[in-house]
């Protein structure tokens, strides 16, 4: 009879879900009534699984709200289908966390999470219900900066994990979050896949960034210093950059990473390689991707603080309604540091391919390729694109000279309100090819289709361009050597084709 009541006994308690596999949190003490804050029962969940050597922890048939939650090694957390685990409205409930990893701005100080894990190994995130970071609840708290929005001290992600290995985030939807939505850095063999991201608080394109809420810096997706990553079958809204790849660490790489199959759409860039660029960025393969509605650059990449950015593949891309340039490569010196680093790499931005993008409704701005002149891009091709931009610009309204900002924070704007051509600007590039373009506008536009400035080693091949009879160069060369152009045209008679 003793042993009987025993073993009754230890199976009234956590640890005997250990056959299962399984720590349903409701057996900790959660609530789920989205009102009793639940973080002490959930993570009492969490750290039963982790001491029995691994398994689920299992959040369903609620609203389970919480404050920071530590994700451990071989957890799995679990959200089921209708189930939300939604984020604290009090900044308090997220404590800061100490770190030996740079961050943006203070080191060691890291910003605050809803979800947060270091140094672990065999993470997975997933389910098909929803986390909810509440961002837009914490924000009304009045936890302000200076330019009246929310700061930074304040604003946890919904996910953060850093210098992780073996990680998967599958199938979930993140919503509201109080600044970027999920951030990985230095993890290593890395997996997120079919997730829903809707965190963007002025949805109106159309409208002024700021038309109905405050901005809350809150980017879909950040990689920084990650190594092995596949990004797949992902919808992201979000309220500043979609999909952004960084690097705060000069003696480390973003590298071997791949996105396919993603739907993305941003009040800031859609996918961009930057603007934090401390250390490499090598082997990058980006393909078979929609951005739309988008206020910055549709595709952008760049090297502003010493990267070394080479081998980059972007393929199989639709642009629609880039509010800035649809495409935007530079290089340049801002030469930011991150955290304790000292070092400043030596830039360099070389190997690119990007074929077959389509794009309509794109900003008469223009989109640029830049370089300096000590530090050129190299090796570039551009090949099977089709563009249709909004125009309506007349000769002599864009800058000139171009200033060449050399330190400046790069965006596709930064050289002024229009660029010299309407198609591409191109300056300081060494072996180009630009090959099967087709360049066209909305609204009749004055400009060149192509201006390239202090070029080396030009292929120009069947590049199909519009004009107008007041355009005064379809092509207008600027310091350019070793230049071929083959099988080009203009789509309508112009006075000059190509002047040097």
């Amino acid at each position: 009879m003793k042993r009987l009541f025993f073993l009754l006994a230890l199976a009234t308690t956590g640890l005997a879900q250990k056959p299962s596999g399984v720590w349903d949190v409701f057996a900790t003490g959660a609530k789920g009534d989205g009102k009793t804050l639940d973080t002490k029962a959930i993570q009492t969940a969490i750290d039963r699984c982790h001491a029995a050597g691994g398994g689920k922890v299992y959040l369903h048939n609620g609203r389970f709200l919480s404050g920071t939650l530590y994700l451990k090694s071989h957890v799995t957390l679990y959200v089921e289908a209708g189930a939300t685990l939604l984020g604290s409205e009090k900044a308090t409930d997220y404590p800061d966390q100490a770190s030996d990893y740079p961050t943006y701005d203070e080191h060691p100080l890291t910003s605050k999470a809803f979800l947060y894990a270091e140094n672990s190994q065999n993470i997975t995130i997933e389910g098909r219900g929803t986390i909810d970071g509440q961002g837009s609840e914490i924000d009304k708290r009045g936890l302000m900066d200076p330019y009246l929005r929310p700061s930074f001290k304040y604003r946890p992600r919904i996910i953060h994990l850093r210098g992780c290995e073996n990680v998967h985030i599958n199938n979930l939807t993140l919503q509201n979050s109080a600044s970027w939505v999920q951030t990985y850095q230095a993890c290593k063999n890395l997996v997120i896949n079919g997730l829903t991201v809707d965190s963007r608080e002025n949805k109106d394109i159309e409208k002024p960034r700021e038309t109905t809420a405050r901005h809350r810096n809150n980017d879909g997706l950040d990689l920084i210093d990650c190594e092995q990553v596949r990004i797949s079958n992902c919808f992201i809204n979000s309220g500043d950059d979609a999909i952004c790849i960084k690097s705060f660490s000069p003696d480390r790489a973003s590298r071997d990473i791949t996105v396919t199959n993603c739907v993305v759409s941003a009040n800031a860039s859609g996918i961009k390689i930057g603007t934090e660029t401390a250390g490499r960025f090598e082997d990058i393969t980006i393909q078979n991707c929609t951005v739309f509605d988008t206020r910055g650059e549709g595709l952008a990449v760049m090297t502003a603080d010493g990267a070394r950015i080479e081998r980059i593949n972007i393929s199989n891309i639709t642009l629609r309604n880039i509010k800035r340039g649809a495409l935007f490569i530079r290089l340049n010196t801002r030469n930011k540091k991150y955290g304790a680093n000292t070092v400043v790499n030596k830039p360099a931005l070389k190997d690119i391919i990007i074929e077959n993008i389509q794009g309509t409704r794109l900003a008469s701005l223009g989109c640029s390729i830049t370089g300096l002149a000590d530090y050129p891009l190299e090796n570039l091709l551009l090949r099977n694109l089709n563009f249709e931009f909004e125009g309506g610009v007349m000769a002599g309204e864009a800058p000139n000279p171009i200033p060449e900002k050399p330190d400046a924070y790069p965006v596709g704007t930064m050289f002024g309100p229009v660029l010299p051509a309407y198609g591409f600007y191109v300056r300081h590039v060494k072996n180009s090819t630009f090959d099967q373009i087709q360049l066209r506008f909305a609204k009749d536009d004055q400009r060149p289709a192509l201006v390239l400035d202090d070029v080396d080693q030009v292929v120009i091949d069947r590049l199909t361009a519009q004009s107008t009879d007041q355009t005064p160069t379809l092509i207008q060369l600027l310091n350019a050597r070793n230049t071929t152009i083959t099988n080009t045209r203009p789509t309508t008679k112009i006075p000059i084709f190509v002047k040097n």
